[in-house]
């Protein structure tokens, strides 16, 4: 018995990407909470990497968003980021 199968349709592998990176972004913004809300870069970074495999440039683009959206503050002479209260907030929505 053989089944055909039909490849996903580009809105769903692009839902499929979409619900990944806000998975991904929570998980680091939750790691970042659990470590009384402020880390290094680096640390951020590493764990990103190992945890969603999120590689530099994404995580260059999550950082951005996470400033942009103000749910995390980033200490650009110390490469420190703290989670902001609004950071808080959208973790426990």
């Amino acid at each position: 018995m053989t089944e055909e199968l039909t490849p996903p349709s580009d809105a769903q592998v692009e839902a499929k990407q979409k619900a990944f990176w806000e998975r991904a972004r929570k998980g680091v913004l939750k790691h970042l909470q659990e470590k009384d809300g402020k880390l290094s870069l680096a640390e951020l970074h590493d764990y990103s990497m190992n945890k969603f495999f999120v590689q530099h440039q994404g995580f260059s683009r999550m950082m951005e968003s996470f400033v942009h959206e103000q749910l995390v503050d980033y200490d650009y002479a110390k490469s420190v980021a703290t989670l902001t209260e609004k950071g808080r907030k959208f973790l426990a929505e």
